[in-house]
């Protein structure tokens, strides 16, 4: 799993600092039934078929850069649809609004459609079975140090105690439990003086999507043997 990761980061994922402006990558924005079986076979290079989980507003930054290099001249990411869950919550509108294929949670949609997963915000664990459905396995953008703050609500723990130093984890998703496994990539920021949830919020999801897009030429990115 480690490997398929690795590869996944250098070739792809990272790769797509190099990402153009504007959007779209889907045309529908129905809700998927995650019956297909699908065809596709693993890809060894980008551009990547990304199915992306989320919830939130720092989830919607995340979408939307993972959305721009759809019409980049040279794309990195040739498919990207969104599981959303029930509520009309921002990532299911933001999907509408990029006009991007939505599937309602629990529903994933064709199974082997996608090389990689990225989740941000999500609330919901991914079972070993649809972990494996992607052969790069899946990405979680969390904003923490971790393994400060695993599971819910990062941002307010570290606004209420006090956290003077907080950042952001790229890390493997792993079933089972929230925000276990290896670390990908980890960055830390000085959180600011009197700065409310809010902000941070703002800062670390910017943050989170620069890392996940970010491009490292000369040495590709490294697991950390942390675990989280």
């Amino acid at each position: 799993m480690r490997g398929r990761l690795l590869r996944a980061a250098r070739a792809g994922l990272q790769a797509a600092a190099t990402m153009g402006t504007g959007t779209g990558t889907g045309t529908g924005t129905g809700t998927g039934t995650g019956t297909g079986t699908g065809t596709a076979t693993a890809r060894t290079g980008p551009p990547w078929r990304v199915l992306f989980f989320g919830s939130d507003s720092f989830a919607v930054t995340a979408l939307e850069a993972l959305e721009a290099p759809g019409r980049a001249p040279l794309p990195l990411v040739s498919r990207l649809e969104v599981v959303a869950l029930p509520a009309e919550l921002p990532v299911r509108r933001c999907a509408r609004r990029l006009r991007l294929p939505t599937h309602q949670w629990p529903h994933t949609g064709p199974r082997g459609a996608f090389d990689v997963g990225v989740v941000a915000s999500f609330g919901r664990l991914l079972s070993d079975d649809l972990i494996l459905q992607f052969p790069y396995g899946v990405l979680n953008i969390h904003p923490s140090c971790l393994p400060r703050w695993r599971g819910p609500a990062p941002i307010v723990h570290a606004v209420l105690h006090g956290d003077k130093v907080t950042g952001v984890t790229i890390m493997e998703i792993r079933p089972k439990r929230f925000d276990v496994g290896p670390i990908i990539k980890q960055e830390e920021i000085a959180v600011p003086p009197h700065c409310t949830a809010k902000e941070l919020e703002a800062t670390l999801s910017h943050m989170g999507a620069n890392m996940v897009n970010s491009h490292n030429s000369s040495s590709g990115v490294q697991i950390s043997n942390t675990q989280t």
